[in-house]
């Protein structure tokens, strides 16, 4: 909490994000009380995105939410292209989603899913709030 303080007083335009894996539901109130303005990543795995972005989307932006544990290494381009769509439609409206797979890719990532992702990407129409 020191340091965001510190951060924010010197800086104050500065956006803080916050990494830590896993489902960090609980601790996400603390968080925002402490001033992080953003969370990395959110895992589908562990947290519900569309939900996160009812409880806190007001306080909070979002960077991640496409599986890198099941979507992108195991799913079809179709599922990945679904899987964006979603996310857009459940969680940019009003802003505060940076559309991201949710971690690293890793290397059992086929090509096609990353293609797959920009192109979904690229191709939807960010939702008003």
């Amino acid at each position: 909490a020191a340091t965001v303080r510190a951060v924010k007083q010197c800086r104050p335009e500065t956006f803080v994000f916050y990494h830590s894996d896993g489902n960090l539901e609980p601790v996400i109130p603390e968080l925002i009380e402490i001033g992080i303005d953003i969370l990395n990543p959110v895992q589908p795995e562990c947290m519900d995105p569309a939900a996160l972005k009812r409880r806190f989307g007001d306080r909070l932006s979002f960077w991640g939410t496409v599986s890198v544990q099941r979507t992108m290494p195991f799913g079809t381009p179709a599922m990945v292209r679904a899987e964006v769509a979603a996310r857009v439609r459940d969680v940019a409206y009003g802003g505060g989603l940076i559309l991201a797979p949710a971690h690293v890719l890793g290397p059992e990532t086929p090509w096609e899913n990353i293609v797959a992702f920009f192109d979904a990407a690229d191709a939807l129409p960010v939702p008003a709030a």
